[in-house]
């Protein structure tokens, strides 16, 4: 019979999200757990400078190790060819492995196996998974779902209020190139859709073309090759992305890629991270960024479920607040970008997403007045009530700038080195906490 092992968290996913949430619960003092298997297929993405910015932060050496070579990403969007912003190649087999090692390193205790089966019983979790090793069982309070948008059970847990922006899949088709052929990405829009192209500057090259997928677009597997080549001989730029290129072979993987939302996403005994909860349009570039603030948040949220159960209504209020608002600007940018694209405004696939959400949102709009309300942030590893400074570019609220507490220092009366003692900060932290009230026109 196997023995049931018993740790206080456990974490299902090996991605920035699941792993951030580990890491940061050791650093809080909790044992945690974490289970995963390795990403059965390729996956390459273009990471941003804000996730390194995040990984340099937290320690995540082998990781930064990982990332692969700047490049400058072109974009062919309505008509206009242009080099657009920088980024990071970024080989997720490779990343998520070193992920995993940064995270042992930080005290995790890592499993590598395959998720079995999971269930509650008599306020406990059970979980029983497939090593290599052979089978072993876990029992544990606390459970953090992060096996990304398609883990079953997150959504079970979570209840079905799932938003959703129109269905959307990615193709993908690997390629051999020339090694002397540079590395560079690119983006381009065609009449049904668009294309993402990476080139590695080691001989591989990755095509990867994002559709529409309502029920019965997409053909059989056995027609995704002779579909996939059709779409590509209707992207322009492909032609020169794959000038000189072999397929690897004819396998064409299939991803979902839409944006989606899942509400609630916790409670008192359980909490989804990373895209199980959020996961935002890869036009947008930022799913690994917001997959780590994901983490960062979900530590402290844990936290306080466990040890401070009288606030964790206010926890999951905290979470809830940080995701819904973090999708509905996503979800915005999103929007606009694919209405700046203007050629084909009679296709399906631009017609939906130039119209969706239906109800734009307000998120990132610097117009109107500050308010002062009571809010929950994070306070010494826990979810707590704070009085914060709520303006319309700030909606979730701000309680201190460089450690000095806003409202307070609102509220005070004086200056100079008394003052910064008083709030056991610097004069230059007095000073950086002023500064934001001025340049909000914020005054007492």
């Amino acid at each position: 019979m196997t023995r049931t092992e018993k740790l206080p968290v456990m974490v299902l996913g090996g991605g920035p999200a699941s792993v951030f949430t580990a890491c940061g619960l050791v650093k809080l003092g909790f044992r945690v757990g974490l289970i995963t298997r390795p990403r059965p297929f390729p996956a390459w993405e273009g990471l941003s400078e804000r996730p390194r910015v995040s990984l340099r932060h937290f320690g995540f050496v082998k990781t930064l190790a990982s990332i692969g070579p700047k490049v400058a990403r072109a974009a062919h969007w309505n008509g206009v060819s242009r080099v657009q912003n920088q980024e990071y190649i970024l080989e997720r087999q490779r990343f998520d492995q070193a992920l995993l090692e940064d995270a042992m390193d930080k005290g995790v205790e890592v499993i590598r196996g395959r998720v079995e089966n999971v269930k509650r019983q008599r306020a406990c979790w059970h979980i029983s998974c497939q090593t290599a090793q052979g089978a072993r069982t876990f029992a544990t309070n606390f459970l953090v779902e992060g096996r990304g948008r398609e883990a079953r059970l997150g959504r079970r847990l979570s209840g079905s209020d799932v938003v959703t922006a129109p269905a959307t899949s990615a193709l993908l088709k690997s390629y051999r190139v020339s090694m002397d052929r540079p590395a560079m990405t690119s983006v381009a829009a065609f009449a049904k859709g668009w294309a993402w192209f990476l080139r590695d500057g080691a001989g591989m090259a990755i095509l990867q073309i994002f559709i529409g997928s309502e029920r019965g677009d997409l053909p059989p597997k056995d027609g995704l090759e002779v579909y996939f080549s059709a779409l590509t001989g209707q992207i322009d730029e492909a032609e020169d992305w794959l000038d000189g290129a072999q397929a690897e072979d004819s396998a064409v993987s299939v991803r979902t890629a839409a944006a989606t939302l899942t509400r609630p996403a916790g409670g008192k005994d359980f909490l989804v991270v990373g895209d199980g909860s959020l996961a935002l349009d890869p036009l947008s570039g930022n799913g690994i960024f917001y997959a780590i603030g994901s983490g960062l948040a979900a530590a402290p949220v844990i936290n306080t479920l466990i040890n401070r159960p009288a606030d964790g209504d206010l926890a999951l209020q905290f979470y809830r607040e940080r995701i819904e608002l973090a999708f509905a600007g996503g979800c915005q940018s999103a929007r606009e970008f694919y209405a700046s694209e203007q050629r084909w405004p009679g296709q399906p696939f631009w017609q939906a997403r130039r119209n969706w959400p239906v109800e734009a949102s307000s998120a990132g709009s610097l117009s109107g007045t500050a308010e002062l309300c009571r809010k929950p942030v994070v306070r010494d590893g826990f979810i707590t009530g704070e009085e914060v400074i709520v303006t319309p570019d700030h909606p979730r609220g701000v309680w201190q700038v460089d450690g000095v507490p806003l409202v307070p220092l609102l509220r005070s009366a004086g200056s100079g080195e008394g003052m910064a003692a008083a709030f056991g900060v610097t004069a230059g932290q007095l000073a950086a906490a002023r500064r934001w009230l001025a340049e909000h026109n914020i005054s007492g």
